[in-house]
């Protein structure tokens, strides 16, 4: 629910995502572009450019990693399962992030050297994915090796290109060399010191983050807008599809006809919520972002790419789990555990894309028109849901979501009428 854009260049509040400019386009790589000299720093000319095949490939295993995380929150979640997802879902996430950062900087053409790396990289979020299930016990330190070596793999390019580019040699080895060195101790280091070595590591990195300096410039001048916002719309897109692959494969194992009805609610209410995120605010993520890189607030970018989208995720993974729940318990009262994923999930939804649009620079009075309904309208279903079956709860989301669309349509014509009546006027 952010700013949008009806293609004028003006901008309203409306009710989408932070990133919905990638559905103003039937063709995701369109993105809704806008003119690179009007929004390029000074002198900054830069023909736009999409996502390599090489990152489509990367994001496979991405996949593969977010379905068998989000499996832990099916049927009935405990608060530790919760816990356990969000710690070992964080530093997947960043290195993907750290992955697409990087690729933007030093990857826009991929050369067999690049090539190599990227597929170093994929191995080691494999391993991590496999380690899951046993992320916090036996199989830590697998989890803890993949990212160790991911970190050195990133480095490579830092190292090399970097420091050519103008990136202190020191600041690059800090933010992977020594992170890769903490990940690699932590293998052998017995828990729970074990954990408290990776938030150390991640927390060095984010330190780092907190203090660009002179790179400030540096990271104005080269970032690709563009390439960012189709790389972060297409890592959306696969966490939605993890929501659908977990309505099919419910109904899949639980072929009846209260599970059929209630596949059908589920996909009605996730198809309402994508429809929301990327149809409404068309540009308005770009447009966000450029204005940022424009006047060289490189925090607020950091913000709104980096931390903030994760909480949008992990929202919409809740929200699968608990609808994949939903499609296997028809006709029988929902467990609390799914009832959180499913409230949670979509009051992070509305909560991330609030932040987002404050860090856009959108007044509190506007951001909370929206948010404010966003979060706590999902609650409506908790009552809901203890006094009657998965299936009216999972239309219980359906009213949900569709009240908070209507909120966004009606809000997207105010617009349209105001302005025409502007114009004759």
């Amino acid at each position: 629910m952010l700013p949008i854009s009806d293609g004028t260049g003006d901008s309203r509040l409306c009710s989408g995502g932070f990133l919905s400019s990638v559905g103003s386009s039937n063709v995701p790589s369109s993105l809704g572009r806008v003119s690179q000299q009007q929004t390029a720093p000074e002198g900054l000319v830069r023909t736009p450019r999409h996502a390599q095949w090489l990152e489509l490939f990367f994001d496979l295993v991405m996949v593969a990693f977010v379905g068998v995380l989000a499996h832990r929150l099916h049927g009935e979640p405990s608060a530790f399962d919760f816990a356990t997802f969000v710690v070992l879902f964080f530093p997947a996430w960043w290195v993907w992030v750290n992955v697409t950062i990087t690729m933007n900087l030093f990857g826009a053409v991929v050369t067999p050297r690049i090539w190599v790396m990227v597929s170093v990289v994929m191995l080691s979020v494999g391993i991590m994915a496999a380690a899951v299930s046993e992320g916090l016990g036996e199989r830590a330190w697998a989890y803890a090796a993949g990212n160790a070596v991911i970190r050195l793999v990133i480095l490579i390019p830092w190292w090399m290109d970097g420091r050519r580019a103008g990136v202190p040699w020191y600041r690059s080895l800090t933010y992977n060399g020594l992170t890769a060195l903490i990940w690699a101790v932590s293998i052998v280091v017995p828990q729970p010191a074990q954990f408290v070595l990776w938030g150390v590591a991640i927390g060095v990195e984010i330190l780092l983050l907190a203090f660009l300096g002179s790179q400030r410039t540096w990271l104005r001048d080269t970032l690709d807008i563009d390439h960012i916002a189709e790389r972060v719309g297409l890592f959306v897109v696969i966490v939605f599809g993890e929501t659908i692959l977990s309505i099919i494969a419910e109904i899949d194992q639980h072929w009846t006809a209260a599970s059929g009805i209630t596949a059908i609610l589920a996909f009605t209410a996730i198809s309402g919520l994508a429809w929301a995120f990327f149809q409404y605010g068309a540009r308005s993520a770009e447009d966000g972002w450029r204005r940022m890189q424009r006047v060289g607030d490189m925090r607020a970018l950091r913000d709104t790419v980096m931390y903030l989208p994760f909480v949008l995720v992990v929202g919409i993974v809740m929200l699968a789990a608990g609808l994949g729940t939903a499609v296997a318990e028809a006709g029988h009262p929902l467990p609390v555990g799914a009832t959180v994923c499913i409230v949670a999930g979509i009051a992070l939804f509305y909560a991330a894309n609030a932040a987002i649009a404050l860090r856009y620079g959108d007044s509190p009075r506007s951001v909370a028109r929206w948010g404010i309904a966003g979060v706590l309208l999902p609650f409506l279903v908790v009552p809901v849901a203890d006094a009657a079956d998965a299936g009216v709860v999972v239309a219980a989301v359906v009213l949900v979501v569709a009240a908070m669309v209507a909120m966004a349509e009606i809000s997207r014509r105010r617009v349209r009428s105001g302005r025409v009546r502007s114009s004759r006027s």
